[in-house]
This record gives C-alpha cells, structure tokens and sequence, in this order.
C-alpha cells in the first residue's frame, strides 16, 4: 500500500502560497508527507522548444517547460515557494506535470493523497465562467478536498490548526 500524503496544488499565483501554508499545517498535524502539485496546461507545453524532462524519480514524467513569460514567471514562483518551505525545514516534495489540470489532480491524487488542498481565487464558486477546475475536483475527488480562500484570515487558521 502506498503511504498517502497531503496533496496542494500550486499554480505560481498569490493564493498558491497560502494553500501551501494550509497543507503544510495540515501535514504536520496528519503526520502525512506534503506534497505540492504543479500543473501546466497541455497547450503551453505542446511543441514546446525548450521543454525537458525533470531528473527521474518514480511515478509520472514530469515536464518543465520554458516557452513563454508568463510561464517562466509561474515556474519561478512555484520553485521560489518550494525553496523557501525546504530552507525553513519542511520536507516537501514538488511533482511538475502537464496536462489538464483537473484531470491531473485528480489522478495523482487517486495515487497519493490522503487529502487535497486547492486554493480559490475569488468571486462566486457556482459563477460558469470560472473555478472549472475547483468544480471538477470537487465534483470527481474520492478523498476530502480542502478549499483555501485567497482573503483567508490567518489567525483564524492558527487556531484551527
């Protein structure tokens, strides 16, 4: 049987860092490995110049494309983040993958989590025009998913956990 671990997934945005918080509490009081998730979507890697393979470890391949800006900037701040946590003693594992998010999400966390942290950008979470991949993965997960606010109050979460 697989250990099960705390699965966040990051995206390089502000609230990305709060949902690392978050699972990182959560880890530490589950005793569970954390885990952060990186997703880029399919059509920023396809043909991609530039897109090589991560060094091997178990598990899928993980990608690290270098195409355009916006994603440099992304990649950066995830790295940044995942730096920052190892610096101050979290042992942390980073997957960077491709794909369509939900749908990546979802299959890592059917092979890894004991639970999901996804964080929630703003504005209404039944709005059609955003969230699809929050929706999805709440909708599809077999294990609990955790939903971080981008305005979460932090004190709040240090007497939660």
């Amino acid at each position: 049987m697989v250990a099960r671990v705390v699965l966040a997934s990051i995206d390089g945005s502000p609230v990305s860092r709060t949902v690392a918080s978050v699972a990182r509490r959560l880890a530490e009081r589950l005793r569970l490995q954390l885990v952060l998730l990186h997703v880029i979507s399919e059509h920023l890697v396809a043909g991609a110049e530039g897109a090589r393979p991560s060094p091997s470890e178990p598990g899928p391949e993980p990608i690290l494309a270098l195409k355009d800006r916006s994603l440099n900037e992304e990649l950066l701040a995830v790295h940044s983040l995942v730096s920052e946590l190892m610096e101050s003693g979290v042992k942390v594992k980073l997957l960077s993958l491709s794909g369509d998010p939900a749908r990546v999400i979802l299959e890592q966390a059917e092979k890894l989590a004991a639970v999901i942290v996804l964080g929630h950008k703003g504005g209404g979470i039944l709005d059609p025009r955003g969230g699809r991949v929050l929706k999805k993965v709440i909708e599809k997960a077999t294990v609990p998913v955790v939903v971080v606010s981008a305005n979460l109050n932090q004190e709040a979460l240090s007497e939660f956990l």
